[in-house]
């Protein structure tokens, strides 16, 4: 695997890469960064280690917060070889413009 970037989202959803043009659901992958802008205080951003949107407490591997204001733009650095999902990866976000994850897959 290469190291990459998501297809950004602007809301709640699976986590997508581009393969030949077109965006594909991650299966595995490292997640070494999350990036995102909020759309008010407390932009918050939950990431599940599910291919569907379940939202199973257990399988979350990420819960992050950030922004004090509108527009902030924040930076997740994951250490060491990130985080992994095995089963892909669901995106739940609150008060967040958008979001976009670099890692392998």
């Amino acid at each position: 695997s290469k190291v990459r970037q998501s297809v950004v989202l602007t809301g709640d959803g699976q986590v997508q890469k581009l393969v030949n043009g077109t965006a594909t659901d991650i299966g595995k992958a490292n997640i070494l960064s999350i990036f995102a802008m909020s759309t008010a205080t407390d932009g918050e951003i939950k990431l599940y280690n599910e291919a569907d949107n379940s939202k199973t407490a257990g399988k979350l591997i990420f819960h992050g917060k950030f922004g004090a204001n509108d527009n902030a733009v924040h930076e997740f650095k994951i250490p060491a070889a990130g985080i992994y999902a095995s089963d892909g990866i669901y995106a739940d976000v609150t008060n967040v413009d958008f979001l976009y994850i670099i890692g392998t897959f």
